[in-house]
């Protein structure tokens, strides 16, 4: 993918991520997912590595990140991967899939995972892609309604079964408009 412009959505800027804040990307991912909390349940060893691992996300794909315009922190990112990326588990031809989504916990309920959703799209879109696909845990209610209410449809055909303790997944796709 090539290089995005940065978009300016209110308090925050929405662009690709440098080379520099990956180390920073990666710590925003973990603690995005609620890893850093006190008795939170840890990822395992290749989940972790995924998580901070941002150059890796980067090379593979378009990697974003949601800068407060205030404080400049990082506070939102998200991965787009298209088909055919080893990071990629859902992407099929045709498709750019959006992986690890997240948002700092001082900036949930701003509607920055909502912005960052639409630029996601609109991206793809430019991209070509004729739909954006994503997975979330079962028991991720939140997002399911986020998505639901964004126009993503749950594609159930799509699911497939995961050994315990891996958490079950559910799909979700969104059509784009022709380019």
């Amino acid at each position: 993918m090539t290089t995005t412009p940065t978009v300016t959505t209110g308090t925050h800027a929405i662009r690709q991520a440098r080379p520099e804040e990956y180390d920073a990307v990666g710590r925003l991912t973990y603690e995005g997912f609620g890893h850093h909390l006190p008795g939170a349940r840890q990822p395992d060893e290749q989940r972790l590595e995924l998580l901070l691992d941002a150059s890796a996300r980067a090379r593979e794909g378009l990697l974003l990140v949601a800068e407060d315009l205030e404080t400049k922190r990082l506070v939102g990112t998200a991965s787009l991967l298209p088909f055919g990326s080893r990071l990629s588990r859902q992407a099929e031809e045709g498709e750019v899939e959006l992986r690890l989504l997240a948002v700092h916990p001082d900036a949930r309920r701003t509607g920055l995972g909502q912005k960052i959703l639409d630029e996601s799209a609109r991206l793809a879109a430019a991209q070509c892609a004729v739909r954006v696909v994503l997975d979330t845990a079962v028991d991720n209610v939140a997002s399911q309604r986020l998505y639901r209410r964004l126009g993503y449809i749950r594609r159930p055909e799509r699911e497939k079964e995961r050994p315990a303790p891996k958490v079950q997944l559910v799909v979700y796709t969104l059509e784009l408009p022709p380019a």
